[in-house]
């Protein structure tokens, strides 16, 4: 999801949210908020219109008392006199906050009221005084005391003995104010609540899906301006911070091999310079011998000072062999080597080769076979000399590390769908299983080989190797320790 989609979703959720949860509070304030009506005023189950307008709701539900009043009055008006009665009549108002005061005469007889309500009794007798018929049904007057309100309407009727009475029916409002006070003030705390805690927690986890991988990203900056490039910074979102996440470390782990292959090429570089060292000096100590010998008379016979000079050529060949080999592994490895690719018949080509090769190593008194399994032409694309340069090489070394009395060196060449497989085995000395994984690494030989009365430079294979992969080939080894060596590559069929 990204972070467009977040922001606008997040902006609907902070209408939606408080939206309904406010519409669910306003529910519960509703059914406490009436039930409180119903305890103070008997309100019953009416609570739209009690919340709505609740002043008409009591007026309602005590006009009815009030009718019921002048029933009375008009049937019995002495019962207005007896005590007991407007007693029980007082009670049942009582449960509404509703209570009744009676006068005969302009002088209160009876006041049901449980509280000190002079003031309320006081404004009664002005109430009395301008009343007339007009008026609306209740009316309203205020508490001095507390500056609540109390509704009011009154019932004129005589009694038996041709007395005035009045029937004032006051209700106590005092209840009502303050529950629109605290209905309101709860509304508002409310929905200043929802909006605020809906915000808070919309923005935590927003802020939290953004800020969270930008400090993975920070720490990550600290870490590799530090050197360190062993961490790693997971994305845990799909939106464009996830995408940043991947792409920094991407560029952390193509960082990380940068400076590997950075140091291994530091390690090689001098690995190469302690190999260099140590196969020219070798010879060179040698030859510094021989020429002191001769400086110091040593060779006084044709025959001695023959075997010196050959002895010093010898050296400076493989000397120069050395450089050679090193000089065409850097072209190989630096790719500037020229290759010229030509196509040819590889099943001619090795034909003519094997004659060559067959040659060289009877010539060391080793077996040699060749067996070829392909019938008819192969056509591959290859650099004649330098596949010619593989081969030979792989056969030197045969023969080099040959330590049979009957040695035995097979060639042979097979077809895969796609390329041509030459396999060059023999049963020398074989190489170690910890050595056969450094085979094709430059200036690689076992410590049995690092002498001079092998020869060889510790390149071959890895020229082998780079030769190949610059044909778009493959090449590998299989050998066990006095058993044997198999060095095999395959090169591609043209199409």
């Amino acid at each position: 999801m990204s972070i467009k989609t977040k922001l606008v979703l997040s902006n609907i959720a902070m209408c939606i949210i408080p939206l309904a949860l406010c519409i669910v509070t306003l529910l519960g304030l509703d059914s406490v908020y009436t039930k409180k009506l119903h305890t103070y005023y008997n309100i019953e189950d009416r609570r739209k219109r009690a919340l709505i307008n609740p002043y008409m709701e009591i007026k309602s539900i005590n006009l009815r008392q009030l009718s019921e009043l002048e029933s009375k009055a008009e049937a019995i008006p002495d019962n207005f006199q007896d005590g007991e009665f407007l007693k029980s009549v007082n009670a049942a108002l009582l449960e509404k906050n509703s209570y009744i005061v009676v006068e005969k005469n302009n002088k209160v007889i009876f006041n049901g009221s449980k509280e000190d309500n002079k003031d309320i009794i006081n404004k009664l007798d002005d109430y009395n005084y301008n009343y007339n018929a007009d008026r609306p049904q209740f009316s309203k007057i205020e508490n001095n005391s507390d500056d609540s309100e109390t509704m009011v309407r009154q019932i004129r009727f005589a009694f038996s003995d041709g007395g005035s009475g009045i029937i004032f029916l006051v209700i106590d409002t005092s209840k009502l104010s303050e529950l629109s006070k605290e209905f309101i003030i709860s509304i508002v705390i409310a929905i200043i609540a929802i909006v605020s805690l809906t915000s808070a927690l919309i923005t935590f986890l927003v802020s939290r899906s953004i800020l969270i991988p930008l400090t993975q990203l920070k720490i990550g900056t600290e870490k590799i301006k530090d050197g360190d490039l062993s961490f790693e910074v997971k994305a845990e979102s799909r939106d464009e911070i996830g995408e940043l996440c991947n792409a920094f470390d991407d560029m952390r782990k193509r960082l990380k091999e940068s400076v590997e292959l950075q140091l291994q090429y530091e390690d090689n570089r001098k690995e190469l310079i302690s190999n260099i060292s140590h196969d020219l000096k070798t010879p060179i100590t040698s030859i510094k011998g021989y020429v002191e010998g001769i400086k110091d008379g040593v060779a006084d016979t044709p025959e001695k000072m023959e075997k010196y000079v050959n002895t010093i050529y010898n050296k400076a060949q493989s000397m120069n062999y050395l450089i050679e080999e090193l000089l065409t592994y850097s072209k190989l490895d630096l790719k500037k080597l020229p290759f010229y690719f030509i196509d040819i018949d590889f099943v001619s080509y090795m034909d003519d080769l094997m004659e060559e090769v067959k040659f060289d190593v009877e010539k060391n008194n080793i077996e040699f076979h060749y067996d070829n399994s392909i019938k008819g032409k192969a056509i591959v694309r290859i650099d004649v000399q330098n596949i010619n340069r593989v081969i030979t090489n792989i056969v030197s070394n045969s023969i080099k590390y040959m330590d049979k009395e009957h040695g035995k060196i097979l060639v042979e060449m097979l077809s895969s769908n796609e390329d041509i497989i030459v396999g060059i085995k023999d049963n020398g000395m074989g190489i170690s299983k910890e050595a056969l994984l450094h085979v094709f690494d430059r200036f690689y030989r076992e410590d049995f080989s690092r002498n001079t009365s092998k020869g060889g430079s510790g390149l071959g294979l890895a020229i082998c190797k780079k030769i190949i992969e610059e044909h778009g080939g493959k090449i590998w080894a299989k050998s066990q320790k006095g058993n044997g060596t198999e060095i095999w590559f395959s090169i591609k069929l043209k199409s």
